[in-house]
């Protein structure tokens, strides 16, 4: 496939569905990590052992939401229990640490505080779907943050829109979510952004990896991928944006221990590559069971999903894992990164700068806007992840209040990214096509700029 950036460009636009993108300069441990109801406000914060509401007291009304003077009522809805939870209680320790740091930059809007009411989606949608709308019903949210899995993710964003309601997840990345959250007529404004990258990326990514002659140089592949909607999902825009012949498409189940019928019927007609989109647990059988089956690819034909990219199952599989690719992203660092990670400390995991972007741009719209309300958020987001204006990061969220009220523009460059949002609410990121070495270590091998796709 040929190395230019038209080809790779038309390649997101048409596997992520995303027209007109613009802006283009470029799933834990700490506060409310228990899995009942958090609110908090400022350095102040309350628990309590179950799913209650909070008091009277804690509660703003509607008015005082939306456009009084009163705190401004946010949320977050995190895996703290389930399948996620290792990661779940960083991310909202980030995001509460961005209600910290908004509030100690004397708050938006005249001098208002936010706070945030967390709920433990407990990595089922059913769950989180009651989560959201005790979050509307009895919080009065005006935006949230979150879920983390996009099979979360998804039926939440089909309620916002509806609602009113901003919606920024922090770590789903299905590529349907960029169609999810307008109208039923599907015009603008869009109740859903995120701060995590799109797996239409990450699906050029693979298929770049399986066909160019630098790398696998493959005629024919195969797509391996948990049956979710991010497994989905990602090994379908890798199929799509694979130049060669894709012969299988296989979904595998998380509760299956033996994958032998699996891997046979992934390997019918000699694939070239093999793409695998999967996490670490189900993986380590998989490719045990793949190492000792005896079928006709070697490590070198693999490409690996950026769910796999755990150093401790790289390593601990190095036997198996050497020589296999990864598709990974590789966004700028900003300066605000490294002062958010001293701020975060051991609870920056797995997307939880992402989650701290969430909060804050909701914040800067609403700021931007004139008015606490999810409409005000959904209107002004791509603007100030992106604008012309004063560029300001983290640490610096009282100049970014302070330009705001004074009618300039500002380009908010996150902990996690530049994170400037496009048409669909999304940030596009630099990528890396990573190796595994003996040892399980990675070494890159060449970087992917924004402007190729």
């Amino acid at each position: 496939m040929p190395d230019d950036n038209t080809t790779h460009r038309r390649a997101f636009l048409k596997v992520t569905g995303v027209t007109g993108v613009a802006a283009l300069a470029g799933c834990t441990g700490g506060g409310g990590g228990g899995g009942g109801e958090e609110t908090t406000s400022g350095g102040e914060e309350t628990t309590s052992a179950d799913e209650s509401t909070p008091t009277p007291t804690d509660t703003p009304t509607a008015t005082e939401s939306s456009g009084g003077s009163g705190p401004i009522s946010m949320g977050s809805i995190m895996p703290i229990t389930g399948a996620l939870s290792a990661y779940g209680s960083g991310m909202q320790q980030a995001a509460n640490l961005a209600v910290q740091n908004i509030n100690d930059a004397g708050g938006i809007l005249g001098g208002r505080e936010i706070q945030i009411t967390n709920k433990d989606s407990g990595t089922k949608p059913s769950n989180a779907i009651q989560k959201y709308n005790s979050l509307v019903n009895e919080n009065d949210i005006v935006g949230f943050v979150g879920a983390a899995s996009s099979g979360v993710s998804v039926p939440i964003a089909q309620k916002v829109h509806d609602d009113k309601v901003m919606q920024v997840s922090h770590a789903s990345t299905t590529p349907a979510l960029s169609e999810i959250g307008y109208g039923s007529d599907g015009e603008p404004p869009k109740y859903f952004a995120r701060t995590a990258p799109n797996d239409g990326q990450q699906g050029i990514v693979m298929a770049r990896i399986m066909q160019n002659s630098e790398f696998i140089d493959a005629d024919t592949a195969a797509f391996l991928h948990v049956a979710n909607p991010y497994g989905k999902g990602l090994a379908q825009r890798a199929k799509e944006a694979f130049e060669g012949e894709t012969l299988q498409l296989v979904p595998y189940g998380k509760k299956t221990t033996d994958y032998s019928s699996t891997l046979d019927k992934l390997h019918a007609g000699d694939p070239d590559a093999i793409g695998f989109v999967g996490y670490p647990g189900n993986g380590k059988t998989i490719l045990q069971q793949w190492s000792q089956g005896g079928y006709g690819t070697e490590s070198s034909d693999w490409v690996l999903s950026e769910g796999l990219n755990s150093n401790e199952f790289l390593q601990s599989n190095s036997s198996i894992t050497a020589s296999m690719y990864l598709a990974s992203p590789d966004p700028e660092a900003t300066e605000g990164a490294s002062v958010f990670e001293d701020r975060i400390g051991e609870a920056n995991t797995l997307f939880a700068a992402h989650a701290y972007d969430a909060i804050v741009l909701q914040a800067l719209a609403m700021q931007q806007a004139g008015e606490a309300s999810g409409t005000a958020i959904a209107e002004n987001i791509q603007s100030v992840s992106a604008g012309d204006g004063t560029t300001v990061t983290v640490g610096e969220l009282e100049t970014a209040i302070s330009e705001l009220e004074a009618g300039n523009a500002i380009n908010y460059q996150g902990a996690s990214s530049p994170v400037n949002l496009n048409d669909s609410l999304e940030p596009l990121n630099r990528f890396a096509i990573l190796q595994i070495q003996d040892d399980g270590t990675k070494t890159s091998l060449k970087q992917i700029p924004r402007s190729e796709f």
